[in-house]
């Protein structure tokens, strides 16, 4: 299942399946399951047959005072090439990205340039009537004209929320795949109104224009502050898109820590902020909120692959792992630096282990181990929950995994349940690899599953995590499981969303 030559959870950040032979900042690291920034050197680990040491693949923490090394090949390429060099090598869709932006700044350029030189083209005007008739010098009223000609500044407000939302919808999660009959297909967002509204209210700000011209003589000054502030709320909210966010929150036995996904209104490149409120404001799904609503945050920024988080009070363990995995779920971010009141509070902290489940007690060597993600329900069925299985080396990663599972939660039993049945047997498995669609014959005692649905989802949840992986087409003793449970279970399954919110 494993290419010797590189790491097989290498891809691209627009689709995993491609990747090239060298380094590139456009690759992404799936051992997650999401694409992830990675922060090791390409060259030793993701293209070498070295990958099989990388932190990330074992799924174990990376030194708290590594930096992700630059390519040594890209800074001289880019000073040779200049700006046509660079924009070479951006994807399509960000060149068409900057492409917009640089004609917005033109136009918005050319728009204020005009409003300017009419501004001071009406002032003179204005400044040159009373010196003509000094008995005209009661007309306060003619000032009115200099006046009105600033009420085409709404106009700049009218463009932001037009173009500016069509870079903003690329940034929904297009990198899962999924099949034309997937079982599980993602839930919609709760809440889409939050877009609406930023895109209607631009609507309403030309509509005021057309008060000061029905009463010029009135109070032409105070027509002014109003128009003022309406532009800068509709700037805030055009920024804004829907987001979805994996948060981490606790169970009730205080051992594990459970991923759910909640789609929210977030202010671009105000994500690590986003996460960390959507962390004190607690569970929708009657979860453990491990960072609590007395937490007060500060200030949350990212630079240089660190998420910088700034609260008014020191955090328990607990608190700190659900803040660490949570941030390191984000694009760009390997470390979680923490403070209080401004200091420091202890070094970056990177990723950690998510549940691990080590029942042998072997060593975390990946030339000897191996790290397998499985899912299994609470014993409430309410949320699934990952666990890092540690096992032996292997080659065949899939056929392990799913052994794996059949073995069931182990220590985790008392909090976690074993949905497939006992006494399941894996009778062969094989990979499609022109559709990326798994095949598992298992034997008769998995039609006998008490949860169906939990089965095949747990099931699904466990291989598709692997990268070459897309869908999952499970039989029984050769045949459909389709025959046993009826025609919803007969084709294949994509990867279902993970306790979506």
């Amino acid at each position: 299942m494993e290419p010797s030559g590189h790491c097989p959870y290498l891809g691209l950040k627009q689709n995993r399946a491609i990747r090239f032979a060298s380094p590139t900042t456009e690759h992404r690291c799936y051992v997650s399951g999401e694409p992830i920034d990675i922060p090791v050197n390409q060259a030793s680990f993701c293209l070498a047959a070295g990958h099989v040491h990388c932190p990330l693949y074992t799924g174990s923490m990376l030194p708290t005072t590594q930096d992700v090394p630059a390519p040594p090949a890209e800074p001289p390429a880019q000073a040779e090439g200049g700006m046509r060099s660079w924009l070479a090598t951006l994807a399509p869709r960000d060149r068409a990205i900057y492409t917009l932006m640089l004609v917005m700044l033109g136009l918005i350029g050319v728009i204020s340039l005009t409003l300017g030189l009419r501004a001071i083209w009406g002032k003179g005007q204005a400044s040159a009537a009373p010196t003509a008739s000094p008995q005209l010098a009661t007309l306060v009223p003619t000032d009115s004209t200099a006046h009105a000609s600033v009420t085409v500044l709404p106009a700049t407000p009218t463009v932001l929320p037009t173009t500016l939302p069509t870079s903003t919808p690329t940034l929904a999660a297009t990198a899962q795949p999924t099949m034309g009959n997937v079982m599980f297909p993602p839930t919609q967002p709760a809440e889409p109104a939050p877009t609406q509204a930023t895109s209607a209210a631009p609507s309403a700000a030309p509509s005021s224009t057309s008060a000061p011209s029905a009463t010029p003589t009135a109070a032409p000054s105070a027509t002014l502050p109003s128009r003022t502030p309406q532009s800068t709320p509709t700037a805030t909210m055009a920024a804004a898109s829907q987001q979805q966010l994996t948060l981490y929150f606790g169970d009730a036995s205080g051992t594990l820590y459970i991923p759910v996904q909640r789609t929210v209104a977030v202010a671009q490149g105000r994500e690590a902020e986003a996460a960390v409120r959507e962390l004190i404001a607690g569970s929708r799904t009657g979860l453990v909120a491990l960072v609590g609503p007395e937490v007060h945050l500060i200030s949350a920024g990212v630079a240089g692959g660190t998420a910088t988080i700034n609260l008014d009070q020191r955090l328990g363990e607990r608190a700190q792992q659900a803040l660490v995995l949570t941030l390191t779920q984000l694009a760009g971010v390997q470390r979680v630096q923490l403070q209080v009141n401004g200091a420091s509070s202890g070094q970056p902290a990177s990723r950690p282990v998510l549940n691990p489940l080590n029942p042998d007690g072997l060593a975390e060597d990946t030339s000897m181990s191996e790290f397998l993600p499985l899912y299994f329900p609470l014993a409430d069925g309410s949320h699934d929950v990952r666990v890092m299985r540690v096992v032996p080396k292997t080659k065949d990663t899939a056929s392990a995994t799913v052994q794996a599972l059949l073995d069931g939660p182990g220590s985790y039993g008392p909090t976690l349940q074993r949905v497939i049945p006992q006494g399941t047997a894996l009778r062969q498995l094989a990979l499609d690899r022109a559709t990326r669609v798994i095949t598992v014959d298992l034997s008769e005692a998995f039609s006998r599953a008490d949860s169906r649905e939990a089965a095949v989802r747990n099931l699904v949840q466990s291989l598709t995590t692997l990268p070459d992986v897309r869908g999952v087409q499970i039989l029984v003793e050769g045949k459909s499981l389709g025959d046993y449970w009826g025609e919803a279970y007969r084709s294949g399954f994509g990867r279902p969303q993970i306790n979506p919110e």
